[in-house]
């Protein structure tokens, strides 16, 4: 029984301890300086310098995806506007028929029915 309770009354010193450091919670080791103090100037001021050189490449490659293909199929308009279509009477049903562009059908047999 002692060794339960000194088990867990250092496990609390642990835990009040760990939330009472005074580290910040993101401190990592960095890099290792350069020995001559001129070339670690000029490491960092290169760093500094090209470190948005290849965001402009990402986002020329980002713009090209979003493009649509040529073979895509244009968005249809619909065909009636609200709810309710004044053809059919049907509430909540879809804005173009699907049966006209074959939206339900695969090999002339109709889904979804």
């Amino acid at each position: 029984m002692k060794l339960i309770t000194r088990f867990l009354s250092s496990s609390r010193r642990t835990v009040i301890h760990r939330l009472y450091t005074t580290d910040p919670p993101f401190k990592r080791p960095g890099p290792i300086p350069l020995g001559d103090p001129k070339e670690q100037k000029e490491f960092e001021e290169s760093v500094r310098k090209n470190q948005g050189t290849f965001t402009s490449v990402t986002m020329a490659v980002e713009e090209e995806e979003l493009q649509v293909h040529p073979d895509a199929k244009e968005k249809l308009l619909p065909e009636f506007e609200g709810e309710k279509n004044p053809v059919t009477g049907e509430i909540g049903g879809p804005k173009q028929d699907p049966l006209k562009h074959g939206d339900w059908s695969y090999g002339s047999r109709v889904t979804d029915f």
